[in-house]
């Protein structure tokens, strides 16, 4: 039996038997969460957001994420980014005409909910950094409905915002990341042909930049051409941040991270705007292998510049030897259209502002004749 005080006297006691109460088997993430309780209930420090904290401040973060997510899970939604969710909704339906779901105050009845909700908080707070916790928070933020005081207004009234939740808000609502949130999720609104990697450039052409993407950022060109191709590697349901959308175009993970912080801040048209227009530049983009391209400018710079010599002797005589680079780098540029400062003419090393400088005067002093024949002149043998 129970045995649990009635509250109508000392006597009267709850006469349940306990053994008629269905159970179900804790998950491993549930039992990996009490695990993380009890030694924050035993005064040890907690590890969260890759840092340690204390027992106190552990356990008051996790109440009060918990108590966000519930309050998210019963928006339009929730059910799409946790199985609990669906479970709670009756229970919050019963209890609205009662000043509503006071989660805060009264968390759900059954246990199973309850451990579930803490485990779904307890794997943020786990997460190795706050840019991990923030990614892995972006999709519930989004949840919030529309409100006069906004989506933080609304979400700040839903629970205590303690100085860990409050950073954790902030960076998962930047506007980078409600981006990256809108693109990973796509195939929600229908289907669409696949992204091709390989048939994204590191860089969209000037041409297609100035037919769509020109006044969709207070951004410089190069800045939003690179950003149009990591968004629309982004679109791949495999490249899930920033860092991996770099990676697969052939650039460094930071470049892609720094990228979209530089350009997401200074979005001047709707994240379905932006889709639209990155979409519509990748179809007036020349389809090719642009790695393959990249690649066989590489594999040039280890071979003898007979190519570059036969293309001087015919189209521009007098050009020393050494600009052997600059034509690399011109190739690199507006053939596989790649990023100027990963040009292999620089062999690993970051460009000087005066390489730049030299190569950008290189570039400036080609007439549309040397343009077209060095763009041709990558298809002759080396």
């Amino acid at each position: 039996m129970c045995g649990n005080p009635l509250g109508a006297g000392p006597t009267r006691q709850c006469q349940h038997d306990l053994t008629t109460i269905p159970t179900a088997k804790a998950t491993d993430e549930i039992l990996a969460t009490q695990a993380r309780i009890d030694t924050a209930l035993t005064g040890r420090s907690v590890t969260a957001l890759g840092q340690p904290v204390g027992g106190a401040a552990y356990l008051a973060d996790l109440r009060h994420l918990t108590t966000l997510l519930l309050h998210l899970a019963t928006q339009p939604g929730g059910e799409q980014l946790a199985d609990w969710a669906g479970d709670l909704r009756p229970e919050a339906r019963r209890r609205t005409g009662d000043r509503g779901p006071r989660w805060g105050m009264r968390p759900p009845d059954p246990p199973v909910l309850r451990a579930s909700a803490l485990s779904t908080a307890d794997s943020v707070l786990a997460a190795p950094d706050v840019n991990t916790a923030a990614a892995m928070l972006t999709p519930w933020t989004e949840l919030a409905p529309p409100t006069n005081d906004g989506p933080l207004g609304w979400l700040a009234d839903r629970t205590v915002m303690t100085p860990t939740l409050s950073r954790l808000v902030l960076s998962a609502r930047a506007p980078h990341r409600r981006l990256s949130h809108h693109l990973d999720t796509h195939p929600t609104r229908g289907a669409r042909m696949p992204i091709n990697l390989v048939a994204v450039p590191q860089v969209i052409p000037h041409q297609q930049y100035a037919d769509h993407l020109v006044g969709a950022f207070d951004n410089g060109e190069e800045v939003v051409r690179q950003f149009a191709s990591l968004c629309l590697a982004r679109l791949h349901p495999d490249i899930t941040s920033w860092a991996a959308a770099a990676q697969a175009l052939g650039m460094p993970s930071l470049m892609g991270t720094r990228c979209a912080r530089a350009c997401s801040a200074t979005r001047l048209v709707t994240t379905q705007a932006w889709e639209d227009r990155i979409r519509a530049a990748m179809n007036d983009v020349r389809p090719r292998n642009y790695r393959a391209t990249e690649a066989k400018i590489e594999h040039r710079l280890h071979l003898t510049s007979r190519w570059f010599q036969e293309w001087v002797r015919h189209y521009r005589p007098g050009t020393h030897y050494t600009s052997v680079s600059h034509a690399l780098t011109w190739q690199w540029v507006h053939v596989a259209h790649a990023h100027l400062d990963l040009s292999p003419a620089w062999q690993g090393h970051r460009t000087s502002a005066k390489e730049r400088a030299r190569y950008r005067q290189f570039e400036a002093s080609l007439d549309e004749r040397q343009r077209s024949n060095l763009a041709y002149a990558l298809h002759k043998r080396a």
